[in-house]
């Protein structure tokens, strides 16, 4: 350990970023190339395509217009892309139970009684 040096003025070990590093981070995110505006279009896929430059491709389907693609080097960035340019898919319920308690569902049970 006698060999190691102290770290250089103004260089910390932590595992938090100081806030000059934050605000560089910040910068790099309000520097993104226009995406076309969020939301803007319907349904999103990624594509895999081995072998490119850019191994995964996102083609955005838009309403009335052609769909677009783009590329990117992980599935990660391609993702998040996906999920800031297409709208959240609505909820879906299971509609089971949506009936009447009362309410047939035409197919007679072990317990019901037939009439001669």
């Amino acid at each position: 350990m006698s060999n190691s040096k102290p770290p250089p003025p103004g260089k910390h070990f932590t595992v938090f970023p100081t806030a000059a590093e934050e605000a560089a981070a910040k910068a790099g995110e309000a520097e993104w190339d226009n995406e076309g505006g969020h939301m803007s279009s319907t349904a999103g896929r990624i594509v895999s395509t081995p072998g490119a430059a850019l191994p995964y491709k996102v083609v955005l389907s838009h309403h009335g217009c052609a769909d677009s693609e783009r590329g990117f080097a992980t599935m990660r960035e391609a993702e998040a892309f996906v999920r800031r340019n297409t709208p959240v898919p609505a909820a879906r319920r299971n509609t089971l139970y949506d009936r009447a308690a009362d309410q047939d569902l035409g197919q007679p049970s072990v317990n019901d009684e037939v009439s001669p």
